[in-house]
Order: structure tokens, then sequence, then C-alpha cells
């Protein structure tokens, strides 16, 4: 490190403590990149893999955006379209959503905080990337599993195309074909059709691509239940056949605000329509959260969606996340909201300076 400046340190939670004890510890640059970002430090990657997760349970954690990690009940910790990315732009001759906008050139200005480190993880059985958008098949992502674990890589086709530049090698590279399933550390996988009209029209060619190579959906079957990740999809009625074929228990999809002639994201009613499409038993929307171009007003998007859903199929139940949050199924399928533990469980009154000293009997 320049000047020779070690950092300060961290205890077994992966955070700095508040008071900063060395107040005379130079800063440059280099240490406030290095000790600001990520935000969370280590906290969440401690916390997901010492979590025991019952037998017959699976678990994933939120990191935002349209990132999250699911780790099963035989200990197996899986990244599906882990973005640690920064802000970033795109361009016409290449970004799917500029060529439906006829936008030379759009802006992706990150909102969600960074929550885990993926270069501090001690181990990452699986990392799956349902589409080769930047925010799904994430080059820091993917080089801190490479570098750091033995884990291996689930893509379609075409993304799999960008992991080899990624220098991921081919035997830890496995193209997800639609249609194929896979076996992996307490879950088996299958490769569903993915809808993602963005997608399809992304790449360095004008030509339309077929969904199966351009995309994927992803159903982890555990002893918990089978919970399937779709990326960015758009509706397709299309969704229907996988029902007949699958039992869908919880359903996690894209939703966001649209500017007119950049359809990105799913509204509110299509996310609603999907999930009545797949019977799903529990519906929880991803991605409002993190681009500033698509975010719009989060709890109105909720609220619609949640209305939508319960007016329309109130059979089907949602649920609404926080980042960083986690999800434990099927014993969190009524939560409705999730609510961050408030740190209760530590303080002792009778250590407070409000506790009034005992009276001698």
């Amino acid at each position: 490190m320049e000047n020779n400046i070690k950092p300060h340190k961290t205890d077994g939670r992966g955070i700095l403590w508040g008071g900063y004890l060395n107040r005379d510890h130079p800063i440059n640059k280099q240490v406030w990149l290095q000790e600001a970002f990520p935000e969370w430090g280590t906290f969440l990657n401690r916390q997901i893999e010492s979590y025991e997760v019952p037998e017959g349970q699976v678990s994933i954690w939120w990191c935002g955006g349209p990132s999250w990690i699911l780790k099963t009940d035989k200990g197996g910790i899986f990244f599906i379209d882990q973005n640690c990315g920064p802000s970033h732009y795109t361009t016409y001759d290449y970004c799917g959503v500029c060529k439906q906008a006829g936008a030379e050139s759009i802006n992706w200005l990150r909102l969600n905080p960074q929550v885990i480190d993926p270069w501090e993880f001690n181990r990452i059985d699986g990392v799956f990337i349902t589409h080769t958008h930047a925010d799904h098949c994430d080059i820091f992502t993917v080089n801190a599993a490479l570098q750091t674990s033995d884990a291996r890589f689930f893509a379609p086709p075409v993304a799999a195309e960008r992991l080899k530049e990624f220098h991921v090698p081919a035997e830890k590279l496995h193209v997800a074909r639609v249609g194929e399933s896979i076996e992996v550390l307490g879950a088996k996988v299958h490769f569903l059709i993915n809808y993602d009209e963005t997608a399809v029209r992304t790449g360095d060619n004008s030509a339309r691509l077929p969904y199966e190579e351009a995309a994927v959906s992803f159903l982890f079957e555990t002893s918990g239940g089978n919970i399937l990740f779709l990326g960015d999809t758009w509706y397709h009625d299309g969704y229907v056949q996988i029902p007949r074929e699958h039992e869908i228990d919880v359903a996690i999809f894209d939703m966001g605000f649209n500017a007119p002639g950049a359809t990105d994201k799913m509204t509110p009613y299509d996310c609603a329509r999907l999930g009545q499409a797949l019977k799903a038993k529990v519906l929880i929307p991803d991605h409002y959260d993190n681009w500033v171009n698509c975010a719009g007003e989060p709890n109105l998007i909720i609220d619609q969606f949640e209305r939508i859903v319960s007016e329309n199929t109130p059979e089907i139940k949602t649920v609404i996340m926080r980042c960083a949050g986690r999800f434990d199924y099927p014993k969190d399928k009524d939560i409705k909201r999730y609510r961050y533990p408030d740190g209760s469980e530590t303080y002792d009154f009778n250590k407070s300076v409000f506790a009034k000293p005992k009276l001698n009997s």
C-alpha cells in the first residue's frame, strides 16, 4: 500500500470499530477506499457462511438489485446474478435498452449499497448468471469467485462466451441450456426458458437472438422448496408451460418503472400476471431499488404490486425484501415485508444508565 500505510483492523464481524482507536492513523484515498467499501465490510459474508440452514429449509439473501445468494441445508453457497460493480453507462452499439429507446447512451447510476465482499468468502460453490448484462454477468464477481474459490459457473450460451473472455477455464464453465438440469450441493438446478426481450436485442450485431441463446431461468429444487430466479425477464404467455412441468414455490423477478420507449423492467401488473402464469406460491420482486433511471418511487410501485396480487390472486403471497435481508423458505412465507432486526437481543437494561439501583431490603 502507498507510504506503507496499513488499514485499520476489523474484528470477526468484518466491520471497523466506530471510535477509530488510532486517531493519528494517516488517511489517504487508498485507505478510504479499502476501509469504507464495501459499506458492510464482511459482516454479511460471515453471517451467510456461519448460518446453518435447518434441514428442510432453503435460505436466500437479497444483496440488492438483481443479486442473490442461496444456501442449502447441505451447506452449498451459490451466487445468482451477483453484481459487485459500480455505476456505468451503455451505448447503442451493444445495449438492448439503448436500441429499444433509440438512445446513443444510457447512464445506470447505482443506488443500492454493496453488502458483500466477493473476495472474502471462504467458499462459493457456484455462480449462476441469467444473461450477459454487466449487472448480472459482473466481471468483479466472476474474478473474485474464480480467484478465491473452486466455484463452477453456469450461464446461457451468450453469457458463457463472455465468461470465457473473463478467463473462466473450460473445466469450470457449464453452458446452461434450456431443458437441462444439474446437481449441486443440496439442490437440483433446472435450466428453464427465459423471455427476456431486452437480452435478445443485446449485442454487437443487429440480429435478434433466440431466447434460449440469450437468457435462462434457474429453478433451484431443494428440500425446503423450489426457488425460481428469472433475472430480467419480460412477461410472456409462454410461462404458462412451466408449472405444467415444475412446481414453483417462490418466484423472483425484476420490477421497475420504465420511461416511455425504454421498457427494461416489468410493471407491477406484469409481475402479478407472471406469478399467476407460474402458479407460484410466493412472489418476490427485485431490481426496482438500484438504478436511478428505473427506480421511480419505490413505495408506490411496491404498494401497487401488493394490491394487484392480493385483489386478483389472493391465494398467492407477496414478500418485499430489503437489501441484505435473509428469507427462509418455507418459514418466512407469510412475512409480507421484511424488517431488519433491531439488535435488541444484545441489550441489558441492568447495565443501562437509566436503570435505578436496587434499594437495600
